[in-house]
């Protein structure tokens, strides 16, 4: 008679635990400099428009104060409530790998690849782009989709010079003119409705470049 009570009774500590890991949490955001991201400082300007329209005056600089504290605080509770099932998380693989998206992204990168020949660069890859799809097959892959993503984002430096590197190895042999390979991201405001609608282009920005030398890789 005392099975039934015990499955149920371990069935609801399982349901417990899974709930408790699937609270939301901004693992990934735990990052100061994260925060001086465009999207997320226009986030921060739309929530504190909002705010004051609804009678709470704060400043966008003082929401991010707020909120990061209170991020801190709440990051801090919920890992001492969670460390105890540890173990079991860890036995059972139940894990939360990744997160829901909080917001569109009003400033994505779009990753270039260029190689140097014969005295000026051309571009090999353009992220979505038919035209330019040297290592296509890899870089549009889902998987790589993710990695070529946290590019843009503080924090991922040393991948990004991974990939440069890993990129380099590759053009070093389908390039055998070139002398550089060049890895550049382009970083733009998202247009919105009326702009689309007036037929305003995006001003592109192009960030992080990272150059290879190819001599010696081939």
């Amino acid at each position: 008679m005392w099975f039934p009570h015990l499955r149920g009774l371990l069935v609801a500590l399982h349901l417990l635990a899974v709930t408790l890991l699937a609270l939301p949490a901004p693992e990934g955001g735990m990052d100061r400099a994260t925060w001086k991201d465009p999207t997320v400082q226009d986030e921060l300007a739309a929530w504190a428009g909002r705010l004051d329209g609804w009678g709470v005056h704060v400043t966008p600089p003082e929401l991010e104060d707020r909120l990061w504290q209170f991020s801190a605080d709440y990051m801090h509770a919920r890992e001492t409530v969670l460390r105890p099932f540890g173990p079991y998380y860890e036995y059972c693989g139940t894990y939360q790998s990744w997160r829901m998206f909080v917001a569109p992204h009003r400033y994505p990168t779009r990753l270039h690849i260029d190689v140097h020949e014969h005295g000026e660069w051309r571009p090999a890859y353009v992220e979505r782009d038919a035209q330019h799809d040297w290592l296509g097959r890899q870089l549009d892959s889902y998987r790589f989709r993710s990695a070529i993503f946290r590019f843009g984002w503080h924090g991922y430096e040393r991948d990004y010079g991974r990939f440069a590197d890993w990129v380099a190895g590759h053009a070093a042999r389908d390039f055998p003119d070139a002398d550089r390979v060049r890895v550049r991201l382009a970083k733009y405001r998202t247009l919105s409705p009326e702009e689309v609608r007036e037929g305003r282009e995006p001003e592109v920005e192009f960030v992080q470049p990272v150059e290879r030398r190819l001599e010696g890789r081939r």
